[in-house]
Formats: C-alpha cells, structure tokens, sequence
C-alpha cells in the first residue's frame, strides 16, 4: 500500500520557491457523474510554490483552452494535491484540497498543469483533436514519467500511464500505481468478521424478487452479508462480481448464485476466490442484486472455480422461469437445454451493443406472420416470445466485426444460423433493459454451432419443373457513385450529391465494396437459375446501357457461356417513364429480368402507379403536420409460356414500415411500432394492395403478383391480395386516408376495403408456417412474397425461400461498416437481408397436331401407303372415298410416325403398281389426292 503524505500545513505555506520539472499531474479520474480529479504531485527534492499555476480545461476538438482552475499553496516534496469536482462523491470529496465545479472533463478533453510563467508543465489529450483517450477510467503515472509539455502532439496514454477502473479513487492524494495507506479514499477496511451470513439462495429466493425486499420498495431495509465462489467479473454490462453458493440448497426454484454490484470492478478480485460481501439487497429493474459499493467486500480465500450448472428448461415452465431459477449463477448451454439462435450477431438498440439471442425450442416467429393482425392468437404470441430470449452478451463492447466468444467467426466455415442449437457456451445469467442476459465467461468453436438447416449450395430442383420465376431485393444495388460510373438517379442533384455520404446514393460508394456487392448478388442470382426474376432495391437511373439493371444484367450474362440462357430486362414505354428515362421518383426501382428463350413478353409492359398522401393531421399532442408519403411504382409484364399460355409477372415494392404515414401521426404513434402490430403506414399499403389488385382484374391467363410487400402474411395488405372477407371479419380493414394516383383523388378519407382479392399465397400454399424470408429483432416472418391466381397453383411444383440471407450475419454482408477487419467472402450468403422467393412451376406443351388425307379420286381401289407400308386393318380405299390420319391413329402409331416427321407417301394400285405422292412433313393439314394414274400432294 502507498502512504498517503500530503499536508495541509505545507499547502497553508507560501514560500516563493522557482517552479520545477519534477511537478507532475500523477493521477487523472473520469469517473461517472460528476466524479472529476486531478492529482498533482511533487516528484523532486524541493518544495514548489503553487501560486499563480493552474489548472487549463480545452473541450472536444477547440483549439484554445477555455476553462481555468487556480491553484496556491506550496507543496512540498514527495507530496501531492488533489483538485476534484464540487459536487463530487464524498470518496473524491473528502481528499481533495481545491474544489471547484468547473473541473468537469471527458475522456476527450485536454488537461493542462500551466505554471506562473504560463508554460505549461504537464498535459493529457490532444489540443484540437478531440478524439477519446481516457473515457470511463482512472489513470495513475508510471513511473519515470516526464512532463509532456507540447499540448498539440500525439498523445497515447498507454506510454505513461496505467488505466483503472472507472470510478477508482483509492489512490488520490499519493502518487504512485498502489492505492494510498490510510488516504485516498481509505483503502478497503470492509470484513464480514463477527456478521451473520446470509446464503444466496435466501437472498434470490423461489419468486421473481427478493423476499428481503418489502413490497412496493426496490430495496431492503437492513443490510445482509453474504459469502461464495466468485464466479465472473464485469466491468461493462455489468460492473461487479458474482458469488455463487458452492453447495447450493438443492432446490431448483431458488438460485445459487448472486450478483454484486461495486460501482467499479475491483482489482483484487478474480474467479475462484471465495468473497465475502455486504449490502443492501436491491431489486435494480427486476435484477435481483446486493449493492456493495463504497468497497464493501473483502477476499476470504482461493478456492477454485466453480463448475457451471448446466440450463435445463422443465417440462411446462417458460424460458423466462427457467432463467430467473438461475439468475445470478454461472450456467452451461447443452444440447439437451435446446437454445437455438433466434437473432444472429449483430446490434442491439435498447442495449446500443452487439448481441446474439437465442430461444428455446425453435426460433421465434412474428405474431403476425402466423395470426391475423389484432386477434387474440397475436397477442397470446407475443407474450410467449417475449418470455422466450436470452441475451447472449460480452461484458465488455465487441470491437467492430468481432464476436468475442467465437473467434472462429469466418464467411466460409465459422458462420452462426439462425436455428443452430448452442452448446458449451458459459456464462453468468444477469437481467437489463428487461431481458435476461448470460454474460459470457468462455469461448466457444464452430462445432459447438449444432445445425439441423445448413447452406445450400443453390435452391431445391423440382420434379417436371420447366419455369421458374422468382422474387428477389438486392440491397440498394447503386452504381452512381464516382468510383463505379453509373448515371445518376432520379433523384440526385449532381455527382457530387451521389458521392456524398448521406446523399442520393444508398448503395455502396467504393469499388472494392460494389464489387463484392455484385458478385454476392451475380453469384445467388446464377445459383437460383430462374427464368422470370422481379427485383427489388435497383438504384432507378435508367434502362440504358450504363444504368445499375444493365449493370446487373451484364455481369450476370457473364456467367453463361451459353447464350440460351442469357437475361434481358423489361423497359417500360418511354412515356410511361419518369422524364422519359425513370421509373417512378424514388432513388430505387423494381425490375423485372428474364430468359428470352423460355418466355417472350406477349405486349407492352404496363406500368402501374401506386399512391400518394398529401394530408395535413393533428396528434394527440395538438401539433399539426402535413404528410407527404411516396410509394414506388409497380412493374407488369406478360409473358407469352407455351402456345396458348400466358404468365403476368407484377412485380411490388411497397411503402417500408420504418417511417409513419398521416394514421400514425393522428394516432400518436409516428414513431412507435403501433399497438397492432403491423408496422407504420399499413393503411398506405393497403391503399397500395387494392390498386395493384384493381389493376390485374381485367388481365387473362396466369398472374403471378411478387416483390417485397413490406407486410408480413397475416397483415392486412396480404390479406387484401388473398383471402379477405369483408363481411365476417371482426376487425374491418381500411384504406388510407389523402391518397391520390397520377393527381387524380383516390380517397380522402379512409375507406372499408371490399373483399380481398382472392390470389394465393404461394410460400404459405406449399410451406405452411415454415415460409419465411426476413428477419426483425429476432422474429422471423415473410417481408417477400408471391401471390398467384388458382390457374398458377395448378401448375405448382414447388416454392422455396431460398434462406441465403434472412438467417446468416449482416457482418457478412458487402458493407464494410462496422465490420472492421473481418474478411468477406463473395458466396451468395448474407448477399441482401432478404431471401429470394422462388415458384417452380410446370406448363404442358399443347398437344402437337396434325391431320394426313389420302383422297381416291379415280374409279379404281387403291391401297395407301406410308413409308411404302399399307395399313394391314384397313388395306384398301375403294373409289371416290377418303381417308384420315391424326396424331391419335393406331397405325401411325404402330409405325412411330408422330408429328414433325417427315414421310413418303403413295399410291399402290390393283395391289402391286407404285405411284409415289412424295414426301411430306407431319406438322398441319396433308392431303394425297389420287387421279388419272397420278398422285399429288396439296
């Protein structure tokens, strides 16, 4: 332990003493709140008179200092002085010799020691950079530390000094890298000797709370001490330790293990060691916990660490149960405890940190995929999800493109799906942000991943499949930024607003990184082999050669050395285009690509226009507001199949759920998720079902309507395309209010729709509740879908959601943003955040046919002949008579004669005289006619 040596009766000194090198700032505190201090020590021989220096503050990135603390006093060698922040904890308070409330910095702050000549003696930061170097920490000098005098230099804190943990004061007033013996905060004079020990267990209890902690309090009255096995340390989700009983009670519904919270993580503390703590029991959010901060804690003995009790989940009880048995204790996740991946790695809002979750059972789905919106069933569904997660967490924030507790983490092999059972993962099991959390204490390997659905290396094939048509969003696929050369879109000012960061490009503005991005989506495009694809997220600059879908089409042609199997893409009528080149006005468009060898467009493609809002509202709140809500214009096209079969390809992209509409806003949930379940601006897209379904009625032959509807399978704008029944439904489904079309009033106020219009929904036809193609917050559901009319269904094979994207990892995704040095890979896996939706269909070829006359003009009997051979049932043709032949007759058959052959035919008189008629080609209508000894073919 240090010796704390400051003195009041040096500081009340005022000798006048020359200003020295060996004056130091030797402690620097970022701690939470307003706990701030400076500590300045007299590392040389002779005293220092103080009076006229300060103390220099410059904030963020200023170039100038614009905060001052003075300073007086003279300080003696081998002393130190504190300065702390007024309104400081006591444990800063009580040592520091000058407050003020101006000492209040960051760990992106400069601080300076400037003496009475103003030059300045010692720093910390960077003037005018501004970029953290200290946050959340105590830093202590190493020693045979110098001053650092030049404010405006590089400064790395690892060089002179060690880092603490936040909210560490024990060694203010003493310089040096051990806390102060006897000041500073006192050291830690905590023991449990002559208390009574409470067992964990009694503390957690069987119920969700603390038995210690009265009703309707959050904390309990008396304090309790307690002993275990330290079993975790934390000092970022949570900042503690966990003690965990070593023998337990042997009662399931109590919890063996406890966590305490310290403010700071102790240095002295690690698992293995039996502590003893004490506190008050606290209910903090729904987490049970003992409050020992303020040091209230000492180590007893090492005594080995604790095995982790492996989670089971009983027969009846919720994942919630489960959890909160075993709140406070170091868990093992088995085969047997059946968690699988729910939501893959990545962010979380509500904890602003990457996680992973997991569900028991089976992944969870989205209320509204499976039930119809606002019905009891939803409901029931969400609170069984929301009793079904558990937070996978690190203690400390993963770095950028890093899964701390699988570093195996790789595109190729060491990649999570959603639905892989988790096995040998361990961890303490903690409560926040009102989800329970296992703060992981191990690492785990790729085998520890147990996958039932692995990749596939291209979507299932079909018995008698001979078309294939497809739905796919390829991720804001942009080639208007400077570094790719495409034209610019619809929307963008100039080249300048296209290479901008948050200008009208979304896509990509690196080369490096469109190049992944094409070859992610070329690579599952070539892999689907379709033959009629509907894109979604195609930047909308143009049908000419330089545009992003003759980008796509290209590379993608690229591929196929055969050209039978080359793509074309559809183009709208030039007055049916947005200055004659656009589709629609927004940054993206939808497309529609396809194989001319296997279909031809049958007329013009038909562009469909979809609603607008233009209305003004009051909220709840009174404030008023004009809404002004776009959607993106619908694609048709039809296709001719086979002879006398006709396929319609309507290809949708329909407003996002993401921002609110004119019924959000009156109804005080423009940002909220509204309490229906089904997203912002769902009465738009409504508005935006029954125009497309209005806009298929009159179309003859089969209708495929595909694309990214923005709703999942149960919500009201699917149930608009398929099976709505307006007369018996319980909750009425309306349109939007203000909407119009080309200018043209659609309905100013809202409207009950009518029935729906009865397409079925493929992927629900085929998959049942297993069709999904998207992934939210942990809750799989269909975004994507393909709709089909009864003749379509006829003519189904097979559906698949192709899950290349919905279950992987965004971090293996083309963007390079928050993934930091993880290599990519150019597989079609993670190539957009939706799954392509393919319908495998089968169209029988028109029967082929044909009709063969022999015609006996003469006065004689004939025999006619095929090939020189004569029909033994039917030998003769007897005078002034005909006979007909078709694809069906027996004696072609028999002879392997079908339609397209090509045959000799003749004449064979009284038997045994040959006159040929010639040869022909079985494809229409043939006739021999036989006179005067002469046979011609008409």
């Amino acid at each position: 332990m240090k010796t704390s040596t400051w003195s009041s009766l040096a500081l009340a000194l005022s000798v006048a003493l020359p200003a020295s090198a060996d004056v130091l700032i030797t402690e620097y505190v970022e701690g939470s709140s307003n706990n701030k201090a400076i500590e300045i020590s007299n590392l040389g021989t002779s005293s220092v008179a103080l009076d006229n220096w300060v103390l220099k503050l410059a904030f963020n990135s200023n170039e100038t200092f614009s905060s001052t603390i003075a300073l007086s006093g003279s300080l003696a060698a081998g002393e130190s002085v504190v300065v702390g922040n007024s309104n400081a904890s006591a444990d800063v308070t009580d040592v520091s010799q000058i407050t003020s409330g101006s000492l209040s910095f960051n760990g992106n702050d400069v601080v300076a020691l400037v003496d009475d000549n103003d030059n300045v003696v010692d720093s910390l930061g960077e003037l005018a950079l501004g970029s953290t170097y200290a946050a959340n920490t105590t830093l202590r000098r190493k020693e045979g530390s110098t001053g650092r005098t030049d404010v405006t230099g590089a400064f790395d804190p690892a060089v002179e000094w060690q880092s603490f943990a936040q909210d560490t004061f024990d060694g203010l007033g003493c310089s040096g890298l051990e806390a102060c013996d006897g000041g500073g905060g006192g050291g830690n004079t905590f023991t449990c000797v002559d208390e009574t020990l409470t067992p964990t267990y009694a503390v957690q209890g069987s119920g969700a709370r603390s038995p210690l902690v009265p009703d309707g309090s959050f904390e309990s009255t008396d304090d309790y001490f307690v002993s275990g096995v330290v079993t975790a340390v934390t000092t970022g989700l949570y900042k503690g330790f966990w003690l965990q009983d070593a023998n337990g009670d042997n009662d399931a519904a109590t919890s063996d293990g406890l966590f305490v919270f310290t403010s700071q993580a102790p240095t002295d503390v690690e698992p293995g060691m039996q502590v003893c703590a004490g506190g008050k029991v606290k209910e903090f959010f729904s987490f049970t916990e003992l409050d020992a901060s303020g040091n209230n804690w000492e180590v007893i003995d090492t005594v080995g660490e604790l095995a982790a009790t492996d989670l089971v989940v009983d027969e009846g009880e919720t994942l919630d149960d489960a959890l909160e048995r075993h709140e406070g204790m170091k868990v093992r996740l088995t085969q047997t405890s059946d968690m699988v991946v729910t939501r893959n790695f990545g962010f979380d809002f509500d904890a602003f940190r990457n996680n992973m979750v997991l569900s028991h059972d089976e992944p969870l789905f989205k209320p509204t995929q499976l039930h119809i919106a606002g019905s009891q069933e939803a409901a029931d569904l969400v609170a069984q999800n929301d009793a079904n997660q558990l937070f996978i967490e690190s203690d400390l924030k993963a770095p950028d493109g890093v899964v701390p507790y699988f570093p195996d983490l790789d595109a190729e092999q060491g990649y999570i799906r959603i639905g892989d059972t988790v096995t040998n993962l361990e961890g303490v099991i903690g409560y926040s942000f009102s989800d329970y959390r296992l703060v992981t204490t191990n690492t785990i390997t790729a085998g520890d991943f147990v996958r039932e659905q692995d990749r596939t290396a291209a979507p299932q094939s079909f018995d008698d499949t001979n078309l294939k048509v497809a739905s796919f969003n390829v991720l804001n696929y942009f080639t208007s930024a400077s570094a790719i050369g495409g034209d610019l879109n619809v929307t963008c000012d100039d080249q300048a607003d296209a290479d901008a960061s948050r200008g009208c490009n979304r896509g990509t503005k690196d080369a490096a990184g469109f190049a992944l991005q094409q070859a992610k989506i070329v690579n599952a495009l070539q892999a689907m082999n379709a033959d009629i694809v509907g894109l979604m997220e195609i930047e909308n600059n143009g049908f000419a050669d330089s545009g992003a879908l003759a980008n796509l089409v290209t590379e993608l042609n690229s591929r196929f050395a055969d050209e039978t199997d080359h793509y074309t893409y559809v183009t709208p009528a030039t007055n049916d285009l947005t200055e004659g080149a656009f589709l629609g006005g927004d940054a993206i468009q939808v497309a529609l690509i396809y194989r001319p060898e296997k279909v031809t467009p049958a007329s013009d493609a038909v562009v469909v226009r979809m609603p607008e809002q233009h209305i003004s509202g009051a909220n709840p709140d009174g404030e008023e507001r004009q809404l002004d809500k776009f959607q993106r214009d619908s694609l048709l096209q039809t296709f001719s199949v086979v002879e006398g079969e006709n396929l319609s390809v309507a290809v949708s992209h329909f407003k996002s759920k993401g921002s609110g509409c004119y019924e959000d806003w009156v109804a005080g949930e423009f940002n909220d998720d509204p309490a229906d379940l089904q997203g912002r601006c769902n009465e738009f897209r409504v508005s935006a079902a029954e125009t497309l379904g209005n806009a298929l009625i009159d179309v003859q032959g089969d209708i495929i309507a595909l694309g990214d509807f923005n709703a999942y399978g149960q919500e009201d704008p699917m149930r608009v395309m398929t099976d709505y029944d307006a007369a018996n439904a319980s909750r009425k489904i309306v349109t939007a209010a203000g909407t119009s079309i080309a200018g043209v009033t659609l309905d100013e106020m809202a409207r009950e729709v009518g029935d729906g219009f009865g397409y079925v929904n493929l992927a629900t036809y085929a998959l049942g509740d297993d069709a999904f193609s998207y992934t939210f917050d942990g809750e799989l559901g269909s975004l994507d879908h393909a709709v089909g009319n009864t003749s379509v269904v006829e003519k189904l094979t097979g559906v698949e959601d192709w899950h290349i994207n919905s279950v992987e990892s965004t971090l293996f995704e083309y963007s390079g943003r928050f993934t930091g040095d993880l290599v990519k890979s150019d597989n079609p896996y993670s190539s957009s955040d939706h799954d392509p939706v393919i319908v495998s269909l089968n169209y029988v070829e028109a029967p082929q046919k044909f009709t063969l006359r022999f015609k006996n003009k003469s006065f004689f009997w004939v025999q006619p002949t095929i090939n020189g051979d004569v029909n033994p049932n039917r030998p003769w043709l007897r005078w002034k008579s005909n006979r007909k032949y078709n694809q069906n007759s027996e004696f072609l058959t028999n002879e392997g004669i079908g339609y397209g052959d090509s045959v000799s035919l003749g004449i064979r008189l009284w038997g045994f005289i040959d006159i040929p008629c010639g040869q022909v080609t079985l494809d229409e209508k043939t006739t021999a006619v036989f006179r005067r000894f002469t046979c011609n073919i008409k």
